[in-house]
């Protein structure tokens, strides 16, 4: 009985990590540790920098441009991100990502004392994605042990849980008790230290070149558009990390409040992270993420009866989870088939699909807001039809 509950238990972790998978794992940590500490937050910063600070109106819609620029650079210069990585290696490019990071918070904050460096900010946070992004996701596809790679990316998943469950919290008490310099301080000093995992061990690699010019075509060729389509559903992961926080801290009206409240709701919805990964692995996931698709549609419906502290801790611990459901199986499925054919060239289609559709919900959430005031609602509902194109993967 003892030794059947172990092994229950046991099969819902992976067990064949390689060394790469480790130290990217710890990085990730100290990484995430940092951003827990801040990205909540940050939407709130830049939507309080405009309507304290400078005193502009339409400030859902400003804050909605800020994203839209980062987005459009990122779109025109991952494919160089990719390549660089090809060329230098994927953890030296995660490396150089993070002095970026450290210049996007810095700049960003100076912002509050000078409104030219918000381009700084939205720049340097492009140049971040740039570096990161496509070299995180070959880096975990490539070395990620075959079978397992629902699990690793659900036990990732897991660990993460647990410093976005204090980062929002110790972000929190620090604006709670201090401010924002303090907190972005500490943020980029975290960020930098999250490449010793990574740089203990010389990396493996052979360089090679990558075309700029065909990860557009492939992007747009007739076999790919489904996929695409399917993807640019990560537009409702837009107003996840920009319009939905700003609306916790209207309802919340603190920063402590809303610190407390997201840790809160990932505490409650870590465990099942497991579940997902574990379930995963055993079949193709398709089914799972149809599943999941449908419970996260009703997530935003509920969003449009939200009101109150407790709704919105409810609303966003449901979410949580039945985003995962699809997260979990579509990236699993997305690193299966980078191993099949080609990684770099699987990852980037993953990624510049994603960014495409979130430029796209920045753009369709603006027209929206120019006609609802405030206009949650109507964020909210075209965050549930982007949702519904999950289907199609």
């Amino acid at each position: 009985m003892k030794n059947g509950f172990k092994n229950i238990m046991a099969s819902f972790f992976a067990h064949r990590l390689t060394q790469q998978v480790k130290e990217l794992y710890s990085s990730t940590l100290i990484l995430n540790f940092a951003i827990a500490m801040v990205t909540i937050f940050e939407p709130v910063f830049v939507y309080l920098l405009f309507i304290d600070k400078y005193g502009l109106g339409k400030t859902l819609q400003l804050v909605l441009f800020f994203y839209l620029g980062v987005y459009v650079i990122y779109f025109l210069i991952v494919p160089l991100g990719a390549k660089f990585a090809k060329k230098f290696g994927f953890e030296h490019s995660i490396a150089i990502s993070t002095i970026f990071t450290a210049l996007f918070y810095v700049s960003l904050f100076a912002s509050s004392y000078n409104i030219y460096f918000i381009f700084v900010s939205i720049i340097a946070y492009a140049i971040w994605k740039m570096f990161y992004w496509p070299a995180y996701h070959s880096n975990f596809a490539y070395f990620a042990a075959k079978g397992e790679q629902g699990r690793q990316i659900s036990n990732l998943l897991v660990l993460e849980s647990i410093v976005f469950i204090a980062g929002p919290l110790l972000g929190g008490l620090i604006l709670e008790f201090s401010n924002f310099s303090v907190l972005f301080f500490l943020a980029s000093i975290l960020m930098i230290l999250s490449n010793i995992p990574m740089l203990i061990t010389r990396e493996q690699f052979k360089p090679a070149d990558f075309s700029y010019f065909g990860a557009y075509a492939r992007l747009f060729k007739k076999e790919n558009i489904r996929r695409m389509i399917s993807l640019i559903g990560f537009g409702e992961e837009l107003i996840v990390m920009t319009i939905w926080p700003i609306f916790i801290y209207v309802v919340v009206k603190d920063f402590l409040g809303l610190g407390v409240l997201t840790s809160v709701s990932i505490f409650v919805t870590t465990l099942i992270f497991l579940y997902i990964g574990r379930v995963t692995d055993k079949g193709d996931g398709k089914w799972l993420l149809k599943f999941g698709v449908v419970l996260y549609f009703f997530s935003w419906l509920l969003r449009l009866v939200t009101r109150s502290i407790l709704g919105v801790f409810l609303v966003d611990s449901y979410s949580r989870i039945s985003k995962q459901l699809v997260a979990i199986p579509m990236t699993a499925i997305t690193y299966k088939n980078a191993q099949d054919t080609s990684i770099t060239k699987t990852i980037l289609f993953f990624e510049m699909s994603l960014v495409l559709g979130k430029i796209i919900a920045i753009v369709l959430a603006i027209i929206l807001l120019q006609f609802f005031t405030p206009g949650w609602n109507a964020v909210f509902i075209l965050a549930a039809a982007m949702s519904l194109l999950y289907l199609l993967f």
